[in-house]
């Protein structure tokens, strides 16, 4: 049976080596004074991340010795696909996500997972907050490979659905859609519309591959109630937004939880636990207990698997799963948390290896 330990082959984060150099000192508690990390010793944020694939959360602290440290969930949902292929580490997919050298492929990638999270912070001359970290992750790529077509349309005019016209679009190879303007004589005087059709001859290729995504921020505070972190990573364009990290809805307590897969429903029990109270992953997870809102599960069960798995609780009406069946399957969520006359209900979703789009829905007993 795998534990939780295996969480961290989909998700392992390290600091770069100047930040590993700087955290000789254990990180302290979040308690402080102020939200700027310049004043007081640390200070910790509940922070929500999206763009690029790495839809997630996460606690991190920023301490004033110009180091921060924490824990991020990364919950991508994926796409619908067609004819999909799935490679086996990273066939037919680059590890630097192009597609394996096609000139043709859109390639999106998908980063989800569960794991520690350090680097360094300083303020530049404009009293921006800056830094950076790095993550040595696994990455499942989809590309979307476009040949060239000949496809049939019919367009409506969208002021009169009595009208239509016939047209053939011809697709050169690679090209993924195309944007055709119709003059409709009705209404008098007539106007012109834009259609922007979709190529349908495409195949789709699933393949995951280990890379390292660099991450550098630039962001502000503002005055202790918010945090604003505008990062460029080796994926794209991600935001962070966070407030203080204070306790949130204690999610400890038995769970009676639904997972939808391929329009299949099964029910699944487990009980959650804050690491505030017991860490069964010191090896992995060694300071998890100085972030508010973590919790683990070692007794999921499902129909015929167990599973082990973290949850977060964001103040943000955010919550997050990270899952590990014991057949080495991972899957992470992330959706709202609402109050229901049944309890407190999750309602997620997110992805599940490699590349399959699960529904899950919780409540505590």
């Amino acid at each position: 049976m795998k534990t939780l330990k295996q969480i961290l082959t989909s998700l392992s984060v390290r600091g770069m080596a100047a930040a590993a150099l700087l955290l000789g000192a254990s990180v302290q508690s979040s308690q402080a004074g102020s939200a700027d990390p310049a004043q007081g010793s640390t200070y910790t944020w509940d922070l929500i991340s999206s763009g690029s694939g790495q839809r997630g959360m996460a606690f991190i602290t920023f301490s004033t010795n110009g180091t921060f440290r924490g824990y991020q969930l990364l919950a991508a949902i994926p796409p619908n696909t067609n004819n999909v292929t799935v490679g086996r580490g990273g066939e037919g997919v680059g590890r630097d996500g192009n597609g394996g050298g096609s000139t043709n492929g859109l390639v999106k990638n998908l980063l989800f997972g569960f794991g520690p999270v350090d680097g360094v912070w300083t303020f530049d001359s404009k009293g921006k907050i800056i830094g950076f970290f790095s993550e040595a992750l696994n990455v499942t790529s989809v590309v979307t490979n476009y040949s060239a077509s000949t496809n049939f349309f019919t367009l409506v005019n969208g002021q009169d659905s009595s009208e239509f016209t016939n047209i053939f679009v011809i697709f050169t190879n690679g090209q993924a859609n195309a944007t055709v303007t119709i003059s409709w004589p009705d209404p008098a005087p007539g106007y012109n519309q834009d259609y922007t059709l979709s190529n349908t001859n495409f195949t789709t290729q699933v393949g995951t591959a280990e890379s390292t995504n660099i991450v550098s921020f630039t962001g502000t505070a503002s005055g202790g109630k918010h945090l604003t972190l505008l990062c460029t990573t080796s994926f794209g364009k991600v935001t962070f937004k966070g407030v203080e990290a204070t306790k949130s809805v204690d999610l400890s307590g038995n769970w009676i939880g639904s997972r939808r897969l391929n329009g299949h429903a099964v029910n699944e029990l487990f009980s959650l636990t804050s690491f505030q109270l017991d860490n069964p992953f010191p090896a992995d997870f060694p300071d998890i207990a100085n972030f508010p809102n973590m919790f683990f599960t070692t007794n999921g069960l499902g129909a015929g698997y167990s599973f082990d798995g973290i949850a977060m609780v964001s103040q943000q009406k955010q919550v997050g799963f990270v899952f590990m069946n014991n057949d080495g399957t991972m899957r992470a969520m992330m959706g709202s948390l609402k109050a229901t006359k049944f309890g407190p209900t999750a309602t997620t979703k997110g992805i599940e290896a490699p590349l399959n789009q699960v529904d899950f829905t919780a409540t505590l007993q």
